[in-house]
C-alpha cells in the first residue's frame, strides 16, 4: 500500500469519527435538552397544582371564617348561617379535587400538607355544620358558644398553621434556593454579620 492510499484512509476514517463523535454530541445534547424540556414541563405542572390548592384552601378557609363569624354576631340569622353552610359544604369538592392533584404530583410532602390541611380545614366546617343542626334543632346559640367556640377557635388556628405549612413546603419545591422566602446567598450574608 502507497502514502496515497495510506492517506487517503486516514482521511476517510478521520471523517467517520468526525461524524460518530458529531452524531453522539447531537444526540447527547437533545437528550439534555429534552431532559430541561421535561423538568420545566414538571414544574409548570407542579406550580399551577400547588396554586389551585392553595388558591381552594384560602377560599375554603374564608368561607368558614365568615360561617363562624356570623354565629358569633349579635345579629345572628339563621337564613345566614344556612347560606355560608351551603357555600363551605360547595367548595369540599373544589378542595378535594385540588389537594387530588397535587397528590399526583407530589412530592410527598406537599402531598402530606394538603391532605393535612384538607382535613383540618373539613373538622373547622364539621363542627361548624352540627352547630348549625344544633341551633336548627332548637339549642341556644348563646349555650352553644360558650361551650363550643374554644374548640372553633383553635381548630380554626389549626386550620391557618396547616396551610401555611402546606404554602411553606410548596415554595421549598418550587423555590429550592430559598430558605424561608431569602435567598440562601443572602441569607449567609445576614448571618454572617451576627
Amino acid at each position: 500500500m502507497n502514502s496515497t492510499t495510506l492517506l487517503a484512509l486516514a482521511g476517510i476514517g478521520g471523517t467517520l469519527f468526525g461524524a460518530v463523535v458529531g452524531a453522539a454530541g447531537t444526540l447527547g445534547s437533545a437528550r439534555i435538552t429534552s431532559r430541561a424540556q421535561t423538568g420545566a414541563e414538571e414544574q409548570r405542572a407542579r406550580r399551577q397544582a400547588y396554586s389551585a390548592c392553595a388558591t381552594a384552601f384560602l377560599a375554603r378557609r374564608d368561607a368558614v371564617a365568615a360561617l363562624l363569624d356570623v354565629f358569633r354576631s349579635d345579629d345572628f340569622d339563621a337564613a345566614a348561617v344556612r347560606a355560608r353552610l351551603q357555600e363551605v359544604d360547595e367548595q369540599r369538592d373544589a378542595v378535594a379535587r385540588a389537594v387530588g392533584a397535587v397528590a399526583i404530583e407530589g412530592p410527598h410532602d406537599v402531598a402530606h400538607g394538603a391532605e393535612w390541611a384538607a382535613k383540618t380545614l373539613e373538622l373547622l366546617a364539621g363542627r361548624l355544620r352540627d352547630w348549625t343542626a344544633e341551633v336548627a334543632g332548637g339549642r341556644d346559640r348563646d349555650d352553644l358558644l360558650r361551650s363550643q367556640l374554644q374548640f372553633a377557635v383553635r381548630y380554626q388556628a389549626d386550620t391557618e398553621r396547616m396551610i401555611d405549612r402546606f404554602t411553606a413546603v410548596c415554595r421549598r419545591v418550587l423555590h429550592p434556593a430559598e430558605s424561608d422566602g431569602i435567598p440562601r446567598g443572602r441569607l449567609r450574608r445576614l448571618l454572617r454579620r451576627y
